[in-house]
């Protein structure tokens, strides 16, 4: 008898997009603006169960670019839901889209 093993959903790549919220200090970096540990701890436990790839602010904090892993659209608006600098208007997403890789250089490691 063939044992039949269950599939595993298969994650998307998704690239999502922040802009500054409403209570975004001007002037100030990302890590200047308040929430800024709490909003680290919560980056970075995403970072360690692999569902964020990488993401980090543009070089002049005009918006915040995160690649995630995720099955589907609304999951990673899941995600970022209880993010510190979601809930205080820090950054809103601006744009989620599903992004096809064709070219990974981590994949030649």
């Amino acid at each position: 008898m063939q044992r039949t093993e269950e599939r595993k959903p298969v994650k998307k790549t998704f690239a999502t997009f922040f802009s500054p919220g409403p209570t975004w200090i001007a002037g100030k970096t990302s890590r200047e603006q308040l929430c800024w540990t709490e909003h680290a701890a919560f980056m970075e436990k995403l970072f360690e169960d692999g569902t964020i790839v990488l993401g980090g602010p543009y070089a002049d904090y005009t918006g915040l670019l995160v690649i995630v892993e995720a099955l589907h659209e609304e999951e990673v608006f899941e995600l970022f839901r209880d993010d510190p600098f979601v809930v205080h208007e820090i950054v809103r997403i601006s744009s989620i889209h599903e992004w096809l890789i064709f070219l990974d250089a981590r994949q030649k490691q």
